[in-house]
């Protein structure tokens, strides 16, 4: 399958992380999830490695980060190397980066209290396929969190061009990068009336930008859809923050009550 280069982006990424992004990132996940003080967690699709460390950071006791890409395990190696200094509450030894897939049928990893996967299932080709994966991940009265994109009468479009991007040469693919980034900035904040650049989970806007015109494959869901084939599987909704674009990620924090 044709699929975009995750792992480089991630690694471009991390060259320009600052202590900034760092400490917004590990806001973002304590306002997601919480307290994680004696937890285990379980970081699927685990990009730069960034969130796994910020759930060392709340006080997780055991983080497994995974993905598919074999350069974002060693790009999140290399962050948690670059930013243990900048925070003291960060456990190098408690968190463990490897290569692996979540459709891989002989997944071999344990359950977790908290199963954290933001923005990837709908990257996998697979995305149902990828959500019945996660569901066997999560232990019994645990945590499933989790951001879809949202379905939207463009996102057939948006899965046109992130196909093209895949399939073109480079100088199409800088070409499609610079044409969304200059429509995209006024768009988004006319619709969110919010500075674009301010990136509340320590992202980067440039980034995200090349992540979201090239991420293929691409899958997405409604809210309802989301909610329903979890609350199926014996999950409760516990959080829902909708995106404030049209075809942005929605996330969904899941508890399991069966």
């Amino acid at each position: 399958m044709e699929r975009f280069a995750f792992g480089e982006n991630w690694r471009n990424f991390s060259k320009q992380l600052t202590k900034e992004s760092y400490f917004a990132a590990k806001n973002s996940v304590r306002e997601l999830l919480g307290d994680l003080h004696g937890k285990s967690v379980l970081d699927i699709g685990c990009g730069s490695g960034l969130f796994s460390i910020a759930a060392s950071a709340l006080g997780a006791k055991k983080v497994i980060g995974f993905d598919y890409d074999p350069n974002c395990v060693s790009t999140a190696k290399e962050v948690l190397e670059h930013v243990h200094h900048w925070d003291p509450a960060i456990k190098p030894d408690s968190i463990k980066f490897s290569a692996n897939s979540i459709l891989n049928d002989n997944l071999n990893i344990e359950p977790a209290d908290i199963v954290y996967s933001w923005g990837v299932l709908h990257h996998t080709g697979d995305m149902y396929k990828a959500f019945e994966a996660a569901v066997r991940l999560v232990n019994k009265k645990g945590t499933l969190a989790i951001a879809i994109y949202n379905k939207h009468f463009t996102s057939p479009v948006w899965k046109m061009i992130k196909y093209t991007y895949v399939k073109s040469p480079a100088i199409i693919k800088k070409l499609l990068i610079w044409l969304v980034f200059i429509i995209k900035v006024p768009a988004v904040m006319i619709t969110t009336r919010h500075n674009p650049f301010r990136k509340e989970r320590g992202m980067s806007y440039y980034y995200d930008i090349v992540d979201w015109v090239g991420g293929y494959p691409y899958e997405y869901a409604s809210p309802a859809e989301v909610t329903e084939f979890f609350e199926h599987r014996g999950f409760k909704l516990k959080k829902i923050v909708k995106t404030q674009g049209f075809t942005g990620c929605n996330e969904f924090v899941f508890e399991r009550v069966e």
